[in-house]
């Protein structure tokens, strides 16, 4: 009988690529993962925190959510998604602006029914697909804008914190508006809130 040895032989580095039994070849590559991982994890973090996401709102600026229908945010508080009346073009859109952790948004589409209809509609769809801890925590009330337009709201509550709906419709556009965000937080901006909703108002489309 025949046995056959396999010989196994070990690579071993060369003492000159050697650096505390390391290959030193190996270092540029494991640098270059270690100083993709810092910059991904740790740099770009930093400077996406400290440079444009800040847009805070200006005394006396308006937000345009139709061609006809704008409102005034709360001085201070930061535009996420919107355009000011002095935009180029005068472009509109849903708005969503926040402050302290309370979030304000406001979007439209058109609408042929009641302010009453309409929340009830926002409500339907909110406690369905939005939030599946939605629920109604109070009584509907009348709001009534600084132009004399009126629409409805009501409060709501969830996991995600304390909030309100209200509808409006204005000339065949229905209007959602929702503030929400911690309790204490939707306590101390309460005042903010109803002023923004007070000031929605229509303008002639050539002329805010």
């Amino acid at each position: 009988m025949t046995l056959i040895h396999t010989a196994t032989h070990k690579h071993r580095v060369p003492p000159e690529h050697r650096v505390l039994g390391l290959d030193r070849r190996t270092f540029p590559p494991a640098l270059f993962v270690v100083a993709v991982f810092v910059i991904m994890t740790f740099v770009i973090p930093r400077v996406d925190a400290a440079i444009g996401l800040e847009d805070p709102v200006l005394a006396g600026e308006q937000l345009a959510i139709t061609e006809n229908i704008i409102f005034t945010p709360a001085t201070g508080w930061t535009v996420e998604e919107g355009f000011r009346v002095t935009d180029d073009g005068r472009r509109h859109g849903d708005a969503t602006i926040s402050d302290s952790g309370v979030t304000f948004q406001i979007s439209a589409d058109s609408f042929a029914g009641t302010p009453d209809e309409l929340l009830d509609q926002v409500e339907k769809v909110t406690s369905r697909t939005d939030d599946p801890t939605f629920r109604v925590d109070g009584d509907r009330t009348t709001l009534t804008t600084f132009t004399g337009e009126t629409g409805v709201a009501q409060p709501y509550s969830s996991v995600n914190g304390d909030g309100v709906v209200a509808a409006f419709v204005l000339d065949g556009t229905g209007l959602k508006i929702a503030a929400y965000g911690p309790p204490s937080q939707m306590t101390a901006a309460n005042d903010s809130i109803q002023t923004m909703i007070a000031s929605i108002r229509t303008v002639d489309g050539n002329n805010a």
